[in-house]
């Protein structure tokens, strides 16, 4: 079973054009890095709790295999800062390839990677795989966060014999797939209303990763694990194939920018479930008898959350407002081209509750200090989703 999901991988990658920058394999790390770095210096990095757990070990074994490895633990803490990135490690430049195994390190270890043009080895020990193959990555500039591109080969080796089958990593990834319905969603506003590719092939991809998420589980954990694993990354791989053109407009990744990235678990779920209730209430309700939107409330509110310049958000409310202008009549059709679509999702949406709950899932997170977020995540720069509809609608103040 095993060497068909690799397979299944591999062909998605070609099928998606970036076969050239991600490759699978199944469990061996040192067959991959002695393969492309033979005996070479390879910068392994860890958190201080896999170094403690394997990372000596691992040490031996690429020793053994001719391999000069050089070891980096990340301190307690470490967040991904353009300011102090290379205080905390320091690469040489002769180095031939980058090992990381933790989710917290996977952006620092794509940016060394895309700075020196080497290789990233990412060996996958947990059900989890948002963002592993991300081609941009959210690096701190002093209070707010920048993009960084990222294009170098990503090699993913899923070490199944070690996939972490925890409830949290597994109804957290559940939820990952699953809400990236949002995502599609949000991405047809923005062709409709500002125009741009398709990315049919991408998009495709994503739908059916998330088809597969809308129905019942299997009754094997392993199945269940490799399932969500597979789905998981052939969504990444669709993401790297777009550029990030359909998850970077979404309302989900606007919110989880204005909250610095940080997810406790359930705060995923429970956003997923506020929105779809959002999105298909407003597509439905065409009557708007409420006030137009306070803009510069809202630049403010973002400026304040976001300890940044109000002047960016202005500009990206702006550009906003100028393409809804030339829509005209188009946004009010926009909205009501989902109503059916967004209705069916909703009613659809108990077995997502029941299976992220037969998973082991919080259902019970305190939502109320992320409303703010919430409300805003139609309105950062360079997105126009369905939160940005809402938003004009007038509906989002009453929430």
């Amino acid at each position: 079973m095993n060497s068909a999901v690799i397979e299944q991988l591999n062909n998605a990658a070609k099928n998606l054009g970036v076969e050239q920058e991600a490759i699978f394999s199944d469990g061996d790390a040192v067959s991959v890095a002695r393969k492309i770095a033979p005996f070479g210096k390879v910068a392994a990095i860890y958190t201080k709790d896999s170094f403690l757990s394997f990372g000596k070990s691992f040490t031996e074994t690429l020793k053994k295999a001719g391999i000069n490895p050089l070891n980096f633990i990340m301190p307690d803490g470490f967040s991904l800062n353009f300011e102090n990135v290379f205080d905390i490690i320091g690469v040489p430049e002769d180095v031939r390839a980058i090992i990381c195994f933790d989710d917290g390190i996977k952006g620092l270890a794509a940016y060394i990677a895309t700075l020196f043009k080497i290789p990233v080895i990412y060996v996958l020990r947990s059900a989890k795989t948002e963002g592993i193959l991300a081609s941009r990555i959210p690096f701190r500039r002093g209070n707010s966060f920048d993009n960084f591109n990222v294009k170098c080969e990503r090699r993913v080796v899923i070490d199944f014999n070690n996939i972490e089958k925890t409830s949290e990593s597994l109804s957290e990834q559940y939820v990952s797939v699953a809400a990236k319905v949002l995502a599609l969603a949000d991405f047809r506003v923005y062709l409709q209303l500002h125009g741009g590719r398709s990315e049919k092939t991408a998009y495709d991809a994503i739908k059916g990763a998330v088809i597969n998420r809308f129905k019942p589980l299997s009754n094997d954990e392993n199945t269940v694990a490799t399932e969500l694993l597979s789905d998981g990354l052939v969504a990444e791989l669709a993401d790297l194939s777009s550029r990030g053109a359909i998850t970077e407009n979404s309302a989900v990744k606007s919110f989880a920018r204005l909250n610095s990235f940080a997810y406790e678990r359930g705060l995923a779920f429970t956003l997923f479930k506020k929105l779809i209730n959002l999105y298909a209430f407003c597509a439905k309700e065409q009557d708007e008898p409420f006030a137009v939107p306070d803009y510069n409330a809202r630049v403010a509110e973002l400026a304040e959350i976001t300890r940044s310049d109000d002047g960016v958000f202005l500009k990206g409310l702006t550009r906003q407002l100028k393409y809804l202008r030339l829509a005209g009549d188009g946004v009010q059709m926009c909205r009501k081209s989902f109503s059916a679509e967004f209705s069916a999702q909703l009613k659809a949406f108990s077995t997502i509750e029941k299976n992220y709950t037969a998973l082991g899932g919080k259902t019970d997170f305190d939502f109320s200090p992320y409303v703010g977020a919430l409300k805003l995540s139609g309105d950062l720069p360079s997105t126009l989703n369905f939160m940005t509809l809402i938003r004009e609608s007038g509906l989002i103040e009453f929430i």
